[in-house]
């Protein structure tokens, strides 16, 4: 795997990501299996402009060893509090209690 350094954080960030969008329709063993696989090819940048909940669960079954190491790309506004992408204008109460929520998933 290629890396590239980020020029003000100096994190070595994969050249490749991964997105996640549909790895949420994926069994669970298919879904951490495709994950970790990425993560051991070198991918350590994920994408999660995903349309459900249950792909933070799986990343943090995939990730679990390396999640320090890993660079998460979030899309601001986003809600999963329903299971499904949804989201919400309101910056503090509306971003805040489901970031978390997902965090503490992974």
């Amino acid at each position: 795997m290629k890396y590239r350094i980020h020029p003000k954080t100096k994190d070595r960030i994969s050249v490749i990501g991964i997105g996640t969008g549909p790895v949420f329709e994926a069994p669970e063993k298919e879904a951490v299996d495709t994950l970790t696989y990425a993560c051991e090819q070198g991918v350590n940048f994920v994408d999660f402009a995903t349309a459900g909940a249950k792909t933070f669960r799986y990343a943090g079954l995939a990730f679990a060893s390396v999640r320090s190491k890993m660079f998460y790309q979030i899309h601001f506004g986003t809600n999963y509090e329903t299971g499904e992408y949804g989201w919400t204008p309101h910056q503090r109460n509306g971003i805040i209690p489901p970031l978390a929520l997902l965090l503490q998933k992974m």
